[in-house]
């Protein structure tokens, strides 16, 4: 595999990290997932997808631990890299890590999975 075509990005108030590990693309996200993290996770996912293509990754990870709050206009940004990934035809795994302590996270995400069972995973660390 080689590297990666897409940078961290980090505001005032949110980040993105992106590592490639074996066949794997880790992204942590940072911070707060308000209405500014907004435009900024929807250009990074369908940046993404892209990615994942090129890698042929068979899972992409969303490490969500550091994310203090997200509002729905992140969690629509998944919702888009998740159809544009299924409109390409490839299935690749896509597993949210979340903290446990932080139970919102897990509520916040369920409806990704419910969406998509076959391809989303929720695990607390």
């Amino acid at each position: 595999m080689s590297c990666l075509s897409v940078d961290p990005v980090v505001t005032d108030s949110f980040g993105i990290e992106p590592a490639l590990r074996d066949d794997t693309l880790s992204v942590k996200l940072t911070g707060t997932g308000d209405m500014a993290a907004s435009p900024p996770l929807s250009r990074y996912v369908k940046a993404l997808e892209g990615e994942v293509m090129r890698l042929s990754v068979s899972t992409v990870e969303f490490d969500v631990r550091e994310l203090r709050f997200m509002s729905s206009s992140c969690l629509k940004a998944f919702v888009g890299f998740i159809c544009g990934l299924m409109g390409h035809g490839l299935k690749c795994k896509i597993r949210f890590v979340t903290d446990a302590q932080r139970t919102w996270q897990r509520r916040s995400l369920k409806p990704l999975d419910r969406m998509c069972p076959e391809l989303v995973s929720i695990a607390d660390a």
